[in-house]
């Protein structure tokens, strides 16, 4: 029996069930997966409503009538959440894996070109106003 090759078998098992474990951890501890992970770490204000003020009265009671409607379910969301790739999304669900993203006054082009940006993990979904 080779004892190195059994050394190394025993620690690349514990390193798996580590990382299992964190992930669990991670998942119970803060409500959310792996995809809080692609958000800056600054931006991570979860379950609060946060806008800009060039945005439509419009958007801003659509991003609020979204909002409810996650925190009713207890998902956890990120409102103007910022990827590590400097994009920017309306109304990030970190639960479901889902970015909404609110049309008022783009155009479908402008839509595609964002949507581009954002991380592959996500499920876009179109809310037009």
């Amino acid at each position: 029996m080779n004892i190195e090759l059994m050394k190394q078998s025993l620690h690349a098992c514990k390193k798996r069930a580590y990382n299992r474990q964190i992930s669990k951890l991670k998942e119970k501890c803060f409500s959310v997966s792996n995809n809080l992970d692609y958000i800056r770490f600054s931006n991570r204000k979860l379950n609060c409503l946060r806008w800009h003020n060039n945005e439509s009265y419009s958007h801003i009671l659509k991003k609020l009538d979204i909002c409810i409607s996650l925190k009713n379910s207890n998902h956890d969301f990120i409102t103007e959440g910022i990827f590590i790739n400097n994009s920017r999304a309306d109304v990030v669900d970190l639960t479901t894996g889902e970015i909404y993203e609110i049309l008022c006054s783009e155009e479908e082009k402008d839509f595609e070109e964002k949507i581009k940006k954002y991380p592959k993990c996500f499920r876009i979904v179109k809310v037009k106003i």
